[in-house]
């Protein structure tokens, strides 16, 4: 699957397997997440079940992301 972005900033989610795109949907792997934590370094997270759980993971990451002061994104910058 090629890596979906969300809103800036936010990350990615992939999944890392064979299937054709038309089938990743249902194939049973787990989804993979990618994205910056607070001081700039690359994270790669896996496991999630579906698309659902990497979004609510990468959202939840990006939240406590922008709650820390110096985010560009918090203006407190």
């Amino acid at each position: 699957m090629a890596a979906k972005t969300l809103a800036r900033g936010m990350g990615t989610f992939f999944k890392d397997c064979g299937h054709a795109p038309s089938r990743q949907a249902k194939c049973p792997h787990a989804c993979k997440i990618r994205y910056r934590n607070s001081a700039g370094k690359q994270i790669e997270e896996s496991g999630f079940a579906t698309q659902d759980d990497a979004i609510d993971r990468l959202t939840t990451v990006y939240n406590a992301k922008k709650a820390t002061p110096g985010f560009i994104g918090s203006g407190s910058a």
